[in-house]
């Protein structure tokens, strides 16, 4: 599930205050240095596992849902219940 990121200014921020740089936010969440740098340029508002959103969070010192929401797919918007009932 990827997690969408939705208070750039505020890790821009919060990473300022807590004295890291893009490479070591990337180096404590376990992630590529350009997943960092994309999102904190705005090229990417979102990661792909939740496990660098947890990580990113925790360097920051600050709970997840302060930063990161989980993203609803596309495909779950378009069907948002395919289960079908079955009659008894």
């Amino acid at each position: 599930m990827r997690m969408q990121l939705g208070a750039r200014g505020a890790v821009i921020d919060r990473m300022d205050r807590k004295g890291f740089s893009n490479r070591r936010l990337a180096k404590y969440a376990e992630c590529a240095p350009g997943t960092v740098d994309n999102l904190i340029s705005g090229r990417t508002q979102a990661v792909n596992k939740p496990r660098t959103a947890e990580l990113v969070c925790e360097a920051l010192d600050v709970p997840m849902d302060i930063f990161f929401v989980p993203e609803i797919s596309r495909k779950a918007i378009r069907h948002p219940s395919r289960r079908r009932i079955s009659a008894a």
